[in-house]
């Protein structure tokens, strides 16, 4: 099984038109939660309760798979199996996996980030196998529909996405860390966020976020 490089697929400005690329990229199914949510305009109004995004990373899975492929892969299995059900816990699903890395989508509401944090941190303390990084975002995003091997599947582009990407794969760092952030102040969130772990504001001028813009991001350290 392949670890393919999430950065180029998850990027907005790359181009996904092949059908070839397509398929290799998209193994899974659309889940109940996609089949009952009904199709939202390609461009959310930039009012009322925004989503989340959610992206998940295993620390040093390129080694765990060229030491052992066939227990990387049991592994797998058992972690796909936990992030769906705690996603769907925390009123979210996925949209994509790339290997061993996870895209959740949070549906939007006033506690989609609150909602977004307590899967992020729930994920790291059940996870016994793996060490993971997670990067969040809460924003306005863009949306299209695509007819993949035979199902419908949702996907979502734009600044909160890729900010999301970055939170994980630039600002999370270490494994056993939650990056996040939100495309406007989080404000009345931060108290429940601060009961949720201990918060750290991160100096965004030390991170090269390739393009995404955000105003504040912050880190909790679960382990």
């Amino acid at each position: 099984m392949r670890y393919l490089n999430k950065y180029n697929f998850f990027s907005l400005n790359e181009n996904l038109s092949e059908k070839d690329d397509e398929s290799k990229r998209s193994g899974r199914v659309l889940s109940q939660a996609q089949k009952e949510y009904k199709e939202s305009p390609d461009l959310q109004e930039q009012t009322g309760p925004m989503p989340t995004m959610m992206f998940t990373d295993v620390e040093g899975s390129s080694k765990m798979w060229s030491d052992d492929p066939q227990k990387m892969n049991e592994q797998l299995e058992n972690h796909h199996k936990l992030i769906q059900q705690l996603s769907e816990k925390h009123n979210g699903w996925i949209v994509k996996t790339i290997g061993d890395a996870f895209m959740v989508y949070f549906e939007p509401s006033d506690n989609s980030l609150v909602d977004a944090v307590k899967c992020a941190k729930e994920i790291i303390q059940t996870e016994n196998a793996y060490n993971l990084r997670i990067g969040i975002c809460q924003g306005f995003m863009d949306e299209k529909t695509y007819r993949i091997q035979k199902v419908d599947l949702r996907d979502f582009f734009g600044n909160a996405v890729n900010t999301a990407s970055r939170m994980e794969s630039k600002v999370a760092g270490k494994g056993g860390t939650i990056a996040f952030c939100s495309t406007k102040p989080i404000g009345n969130y931060m108290g429940v966020l601060r009961s949720i772990g201990k918060v750290f504001e991160v100096k965004l001028a030390n991170y090269d976020l390739r393009g995404a813009t955000i105003e504040k991001a912050y880190k909790m350290k679960v382990k």
